[in-house]
């Protein structure tokens, strides 16, 4: 089907919104965001040079829809919450992580108040430094905080119930206030310090701490002025360790974006009050041969709903329209927000040292994708395949006695685990403990899943199993005339010796053995240990679930209410199954009808 693009911009209007492109089968492809959709869509049709995603995004287009805004910035939150929701194929994709950390003080709450790390909401009466690029940098300045100024850290149920110092009074890095050895007074000056260095006003502490500390010396307090010199001295080192100069009080984020071998990377560095907070190494999920301006331009729209991006941002490159993202980022922030890409001075110096970061980030990264692709063509080289598989699937069985089976499902492209294609699927049906059954089962519930959400077929099925488990696959194959998927098993020696492992091979009925520690036997026996893990994973929270519930709750007409009712008039199950019909009859809330169900459920034999 082919889409008329030039009737559906003719109705479009010169207004900002969202527009959605769907393809054949009605699957959102792509979400973007204009300030005017006539002008926008037009853009993808008016046949000048486009990037070799944007041509592969437009070939596959069948339908298009929009939705009127009030703003741009109105249309940003819409377009972000769209492409989370839909997760459309063409769009860069951030992974939803944790929250940025903070550090929190409960001024107001305690009388002596404790620092301590925090996430999440900001509700708690009290003060937030931060945010913080990662929970590294938090722990690192609580720790030097602890060492320098000795405020407490414990949470309140420990501090209201000591009777003596704890260990980190002992080892000096706490005044222990739970037991009075130091002063409300004393206690608050310590405060102020942590929240001045905190806010990047350290020379102003060295300052205060200098004059304390010649104070101190004056009136022959040297055991008190010597702590005051190894305050002075760890600030003084935290200092020379820092980039950006306090007096400039800069709050910037620097955004580095790079690509290498396929991996799309952006390195943010956060600057607040004048100090280099640290460095954060986003991977996006993107589509291959994304320009790296659309691919900024987009990280930046999804990275703005973090509500504390800072009014100024240093790119080493220039985003995809880059003015009218500025506008937009601006109405929605509230305040001017300006992209500098050619920054001079300190600011310059930060980005270079933010794109020193991502090229060490990316290189590892990289170099792990492309150790992947090299894994592959071992398959070859050892197994005899005639070309490196792009996709495989394993499959591992898992049960206890026979009760609860599951089976798992775990996928590896070229790029490594795709967890995000890991299935698990329950058994049902089948003798206890028939795992030939089972494995026939989960082969046929994996072809209908293929089939239903038009997965492809994967190269390989690798079956943790020997030629009865192999079997089983190829026959649902054989029957459903499917001959694009290979089948080999992987089993154990007799001693189930990890890296003993041999690949059964149907074609021609062999066992081979890979070189042992070798990169085949290496990746083998990672995919197949993931695959037991998945299974067993699952399969133990099936068993647990199952011993925290009564076979009583199988007997129609009762719930966890008449159970928990029944359970405690007889005192659990034994009393239960030594009771008569009359007894069962007598308990409050059970009628006759249901007395005698639960009498003919428990005594099966004198039905």
């Amino acid at each position: 089907m082919t889409f008329d693009a030039k009737s559906y911009i003719k109705d479009l209007p010169q207004a900002p919104g969202i527009y959605q492109m769907l393809d054949i089968n009605g699957e959102i492809i792509y979400v973007g965001k204009a300030r005017s959709l006539k002008s926008r869509v037009a853009s993808y049709f008016n046949g000048k040079a486009k990037d070799n995603k944007t041509m592969k995004l437009v070939q596959s287009i069948a339908n298009m829809r929009h939705h009127l805004t009030r703003s741009e910035s109105e249309a940003l939150i819409l377009e972000n919450q769209l492409i989370k929701k839909h997760t459309p194929k063409y769009n860069v994709l951030l992974k939803d992580g944790k929250s940025y950390p903070y550090i929190y003080a409960s001024i107001g709450e305690d009388s002596f108040p404790r620092i301590e790390f925090r996430r999440g909401s900001k509700k708690a009466k009290g003060r937030y430094f931060g945010p913080y690029p990662s929970a590294q940098s938090v722990r690192q300045t609580l720790h030097f905080l602890q060492k320098t100024f000795k405020v407490r850290q414990c949470n309140n149920s420990t501090f209201e119930n000591r009777s003596r110092p704890c260990l980190q009074h002992q080892i000096n890095r706490c005044t222990a206030p739970c037991v009075g050895l130091v002063s409300k007074e004393d206690y608050k000056k310590q405060l102020k310090y942590s929240f001045d260095f905190i806010q990047g006003h350290s020379n102003q502490v060295v300052k205060e701490l200098i004059s304390r500390m010649e104070q101190a010396a004056e009136a022959q307090r040297y055991e008190q002025a010597g702590e005051f010199r190894d305050q002075i001295q760890a600030i003084r080192l935290i200092q020379s360790k820092q980039f950006v100069e306090n007096d400039l009080q800069l709050n910037v984020d620097v955004m580095v974006a790079a690509q290498q071998a396929g991996v799309y990377m952006v390195t943010v560095a956060t600057v607040r009050n004048g100090q280099l907070l640290g460095y954060r190494n986003h991977i996006p999920s993107t589509p291959k041969e994304t320009p790296l301006n659309s691919f900024l331009a987009a990280f930046i729209s999804l990275y703005v709903e973090n509500k504390n991006m800072a009014s100024q941002l240093i790119c080493n490159l220039e985003p995809e329209n880059q003015s009218e993202l500025q506008q937009t980022l601006s109405e929605l922030l509230d305040q001017k927000v300006s992209i500098i890409t050619r920054p001079r001075g300190a600011k310059r110096q930060l980005l270079q040292l933010a794109e020193e970061n991502c090229r060490n980030a990316l290189a590892i990264k990289a170099n792990k994708f492309a150790t992947w692709q090299n894994k592959w063509q071992t398959w070859v080289n050892e197994v005899g395949l005639s070309q490196a598989p792009k996709r495989v699937e394993c499959f591992d069985i898992s049960h206890q006695m026979g009760e609860h089976t599951r089976a798992s499902c775990v996928v590896f492209n070229d790029e490594g685990a795709d967890k995000k294609a890991y299935r698990q699927y329950i058994i049902e049906n089948i003798t206890g403990g028939d795992d030939y059954a089972a494995m026939r089962q989960v082969i046929e519930k994996r072809l209908a899943s293929i089939d239903k959400h038009q997965l492809g077929f994967p190269d390989i099925f690798l079956i943790d199993g020997g030629k009865g488990q192999v079997n089983q696959a190829l026959t649902i194959l054989a029957e459903q005339n499917i001959t694009a998927i290979s089948v080999l098993g992987v089993t154990k020696d007799d001693n189930r010796t990890a890296g003993e492992e041999r690949l059964y091979l149907p074609e021609s009925s062999q066992f081979i053995k890979p070189e042992k520690h070798g990169l085949l036997s290496l990746m083998i026996q990672y995919i197949r240990d993931e695959a037991h893990r998945f299974a067993i994973t699952n399969h133990r929270k099936a068993f647990k679930k199952s011993r925290q519930t009564s076979a009583l709750e199988n007997i129609p007409g009762i719930g966890q209410k008449r159970r928990d009712t029944i359970l405690k008039h007889f005192g659990g199950m034994q009393g239960l199954k030594k009771s008569s019909l009359e007894d069962i009859t007598k308990i409050n809330g059970i009628s006759e009808n249901v007395a005698l169900k639960i009498y003919e459920f428990l005594h099966p034999a004198k039905q």
